[in-house]
């Protein structure tokens, strides 16, 4: 399903898409907390391998996340911006 822009959202629409987006920012840093846990114990006991390089690999759901609720957040900001003007 394609999401309509941020510019195109409404402010509840906006509010929604926050509440979201952060719900899926936490569970991908618990997720990533989990991964580079068991990257940790297994380079410990058996030395450099593909799952020490694992994090580094699924890094991506995270950041894209991150960077989508920053987006989201600065154009909640700027939206109460013009409302105050």
């Amino acid at each position: 399903m394609n999401e309509k822009p941020l510019k195109e959202q409404s402010i509840d629409e906006l509010y929604r898409n926050e509440e979201k987006t952060n719900k899926d920012f936490i569970r991908n840093s618990i997720v990533m907390i989990f991964i580079v846990g068991i990257s940790i114990f297994v380079t410990a006991e058996k030395g450099f391998g593909l799952i020490t390089f694992l994090p580094i690999l699924s890094s991506y759901s995270i950041l894209s996340s991150y960077f989508k609720l920053k987006n989201i957040r600065d154009e909640i900001k700027s939206r109460l911006i013009n409302l105050k003007q």
